[in-house]
């Protein structure tokens, strides 16, 4: 396979993965919300916190890719997010789990803009729109995997007497 359509894959992998990171609080709350309380309107405002932050960053990615490059700036958006997505997993209230939420979108928010300069470098025009297919096939990827590995480490993963919802966030962020 050519380098570019590795490339084209491990851009799609690492979409799948932020997919994956989104959909820790959606899919785990359930368990959360035995530990923290969360109202439906908090549950909204944790929501908001992530998707203000994402939408901000689709500019500030952009930007930051310009500056950094594309290597260097998205393995710094990935590790960012990456911490995020773990840091949930320290919460002790629903304001800890808003700054987790509005710090992942940060890094989530890059992820686009990195995917589509990176896509500019490596492809021919002809090759984009199927390059761009691979990588976003990584977000329902992302949104298929989430539910079930999600509920299989909610249920089976007890190790050193750490709730097991926080496990959810620290494997999905060390996923990245």
């Amino acid at each position: 396979i050519m380098i570019r359509w590795r490339i084209a894959l491990l851009v799609s992998a690492a979409i799948t993965i932020s997919y994956l990171d989104r959909q820790t609080l959606p899919v785990a709350i359930g368990e959360i919300s035995r530990d923290i309380p969360i109202s439906n309107q908090a549950k909204a405002f944790l929501d908001s916190a992530f998707l203000l932050t994402y939408g901000l960053m689709y500019v500030g990615g952009g930007w930051l890719m310009d500056i950094l490059g594309t290597r260097r700036g998205f393995l710094l958006i990935m590790v960012f997010w990456s911490l995020a997505c773990a840091s949930h997993g320290l919460a002790t209230g629903v304001v800890m789990l808003a700054t987790s939420r509005l710090l992942l979108g940060v890094g989530e928010g890059g992820g686009f803009p990195a995917a589509t300069r990176a896509v500019a470098e490596w492809f021919p025009v002809k090759e984009r729109a199927a390059a761009m297919g691979i990588i976003n096939a990584g977000t329902g990827l992302g949104g298929i995997l989430a539910p079930p590995l999600i509920a299989w480490i909610v249920t089976s993963v007890h190790w050193f007497g750490i709730t097991p919802w926080r496990w959810v966030f620290f494997i999905t962020g060390a996923a990245g």
